[in-house]
């Protein structure tokens, strides 16, 4: 068991700095939430309701859940992790 858990320690310590990694690279791009609705003040990723923090994605859970989402996706894929966030893997999901 405690071989396990460590692995299972050790992919969510490769998830969160993954997560990490996209948050810094979509920073480089984008001043505001790549999802974010400047003339309405709506969040894309939440269909439309209003963005609580009006476009900045540091400590956003919504973003962030949209990259955990996505590394989900990829690793189930067998795809590598891609390393900036415009890549069509993490703008599109896996197709």
């Amino acid at each position: 068991m405690g071989k396990s858990s460590t692995a299972i320690e050790r992919q969510k310590d490769q998830k969160r700095a993954w997560i990490q990694k996209m948050v810094r690279s979509a920073k480089l791009h984008h001043k505001l939430c790549p999802f974010y609705d400047r003339k309405k003040k709506f969040c894309f990723l939440r269909l439309g309701e209003r963005c609580q923090l009006d476009g900045k994605f540091d400590n956003c859970p919504i973003f962030i859940g949209f990259l955990e989402r996505r590394y989900d996706e990829i690793t189930a894929a067998g795809k590598p992790l891609p390393v900036d966030f415009e890549d069509p893997l993490v703008q599109f999901g896996v197709t």
